[in-house]
């Protein structure tokens, strides 16, 4: 008797186990089915629902289905198609099940509620490694929303880890376009603000998140490089971000970089919030009247407690500075934007407008006394980042400052801003300086005169350099590390998101404008690598710090450079993979204007070195 109740238990145990395994298929499943006469997979979780719209190229009429990293096998089941789907010729009902292989193209034939037939080449690709997040507007589309740089639509969004598990889902109450020179792209970046704060993929907690949509960076790996070393560092408030796979309206659109926000807050900026104060003491802001001077802009509130902090400030044009509502000049003509508090009282511009004016003022005059006010210790350490990348905008814009409530220092940060770096821009307009592993960020005044100098004026002060040298050698072991091992392990990460971020946008008659300056992604790792490599071989000499020679990536394989002009290719020249072009073959310069590459558009440049295969090309003077 007792062996039989032994057996009945172990049948119920095997049932209810075989229950919640189909279940669980069930639950974690891809249906693919017709939503009007378009295909489309509804991918399912066990605690999510989220639809993946098939994507057409307009060019080629190619059409593919980008998959998320949480689609764990290549089974597909067949939902609701009218008259079934036939795939290679082969009809599949409603329930039967379809295997799909990566990269294999398919021809997928399909009725719509009109009967009208419908037929596509078709390519699974698939994900692998990152989360996804999915985000549903209002409207059904994007088209308010990236109509103009910060129009906003609300919706809903759910965050899918690479796992399986949803981690989060709710209403969104705004994702808006974002971005200066960012948003002219076609790839637009984002700013998404949550119902409430929470710790997106591993990410300290917040409701407000960017999405960098890096497309100015042909590794994908600056920006999230430059967070590292600044995070390296012990910067206070450092921005940290996560690659994620984006679909908006179950439209794929590509890798982007979820990172943390420059505002003040918890798992922020820390310090403390003038905006929540002036908001308790003010009643609606939204009906404060503003005031607006020759030399400060802001709002007119009644009661003022608060006035020695929390700051928030950022260095910034005269373009983006004539769009903020609070801010200041210093007398030396520098201007800033005073982004927390959001609704800066006249009092609290004066005071912050006085005490960066007076920080500048000792700057300008080489007073020592200008360490009693500005931290030393986040100025080099802001230094360090920008100069290691070479950053074009550093000093420009994106430069923030924050003072806190009862104490006495300016500090520089939270860093930000890091698409154009590590050899990333070579626009004419700065005359290759930025692809110059030799350059540094203390010539800057050179090229703006609205630059802010205090690095300049402060590099050669002996308290800077001492720190600066001091800090830069506790970093080359990060470094070694990251070239070793660590921009591989990156790779190995995203590779799969870049190879379907590539089929939607890089040839999509934008050559000149993508980025990159290699067609091939990994050509544009080993550019990277190469940079930093070479950046850090000509820091160690300039500043005198011993070191064991960085390698730069190579081979040992030739690559063909084809050179051309208005009639034809013109000479050939083989080149070792990782070395520069220094001397590429010669013309007539009164007939042609010289060499650009032909695939990224911008000017040669001896700096850079050969990973593949390239073209140059020479225009003739008009």
């Amino acid at each position: 008797m007792r062996k039989r109740y032994w057996l009945g238990g172990i049948v119920a145990i095997l049932i209810v186990t075989a229950l919640f395994y189909l279940h669980f298929l069930q639950e974690n499943s891809v249906v693919l089915q017709t939503v009007g006469e378009l295909p489309c997979m509804d991918v399912n979780m066990q605690s999510s629902s989220n639809q993946v719209s098939l994507w057409q190229d307009e060019e080629d009429g190619k059409c593919y289905f980008f998959l998320p990293s949480c689609v764990h096998d290549h089974s597909v089941k067949i939902g609701k198609c009218e008259e079934g789907v036939e795939i290679d010729g082969q009809l599949f009902a409603p329930g039967d099940i379809f295997t799909w292989e990566e990269d294999r193209e398919y021809h997928l034939h399909t009725t719509d509620g009109m009967h009208v037939p419908h037929d596509y080449q078709v390519t699974f690709m698939h994900s692998a490694n990152i989360p996804a997040i999915f985000i549903n507007t209002e409207s059904g589309n994007m088209e308010y929303v990236d109509e103009e740089r910060h129009n906003a639509e609300s919706g809903d969004i759910c965050v899918v880890l690479a796992d399986g598990v949803t981690e989060y889902q709710n209403q969104l109450p705004k994702i808006a376009s974002r971005g200066n020179v960012t948003w002219h792209k076609p790839k637009k970046p984002y700013t998404i603000k949550l119902e409430d704060a929470y710790p997106l993929c591993g990410l300290r907690k917040g409701d407000k998140w960017r999405l960098l949509a890096l497309w100015n960076e042909g590794s994908k790996l600056n920006s999230k490089i430059a967070f590292d070393i600044a995070k390296q560092l012990g910067m206070a408030n450092t921005i940290q971000g996560t690659w994620i796979d984006l679909y908006l309206n179950g439209e794929y659109a590509g890798i982007y970089l979820l990172t943390e926000t420059v505002t003040v807050g918890e798992g922020r900026v820390d310090i403390y919030d003038l905006e929540k104060e002036n908001r308790q003491y003010n009643g609606n802001m939204d009906e404060q009247d503003r005031f607006e001077e020759e030399n400060e802009k802001g709002y007119l509130l009644d009661h003022v407690n608060t006035i020695d902090g929390g700051y928030l400030i950022e260095k910034d044009t005269k373009e983006y500075y004539e769009g903020e509502p609070n801010g200041f000049v210093t007398s030396s003509g520098y201007l800033f934007t005073i982004k927390e508090p959001e609704h800066a009282s006249r009092e609290q511009v004066d005071y912050i407008a006085g005490y960066v004016d007076n920080i500048d003022q000792m700057v300008q005059n080489g007073d020592p006394a200008v360490w009693d006010y500005l931290d030393l210790q986040s100025l080099v350490s802001a230094f360090l980042v920008d100069e290691i990348s070479l950053e074009t905008d550093v000093a420009v814009t994106s430069m923030y400052f924050y003072k806190d409530a009862g104490n006495d220092k300016l500090y520089t940060g939270p860093v930000w801003d890091y698409e154009h770096t590590f050899g990333e821009r070579n626009v004419e307009s700065l005359e290759g300086r930025f692809v110059d592993y030799t350059y540094s960020v203390v010539d800057h005044t050179k090229l703006f005169a609205s630059i802010l100098n205090w690095y300049m004026l402060l590099y050669e002060t002996p308290e800077f350099q001492e720190k600066m040298v001091e800090e830069y050698e506790e970093l080359l072991p990060f470094f070694e590390q990251l070239l070793d091992t660590g921009m591989d392990d990156y790779v190995e990460e995203i590779e799969a998101s870049v190879k379907m971020d590539q089929v939607m946008w890089q040839d999509k008659n934008i050559k000149g404008k993508s980025a990159g300056t290699y067609e091939d992604y990994y050509a544009n790792v080993k550019y990277t690598k190469f940079f930093i490599a070479k950046r850090l071989n000509y820091l160690c000499g300039r500043w005198g710090v011993p070191h064991e020679e960085f390698p730069v990536p190579s081979n040992g394989e030739m690559h063909t450079v084809t050179y051309s002009v208005y009639e034809g290719v013109v000479g050939t020249m083989e080149v070792m993979d990782g070395e520069e072009l220094k001397n590429p073959l010669e013309y007539d310069q009164s007939k042609y204007q010289g060499w650009v590459y032909e695939y990224s558009g911008e000017k040669y440049s001896p700096y850079i070195p050969i990973y593949e295969d390239m073209g140059l090309y020479n225009a003739k003077w008009e």
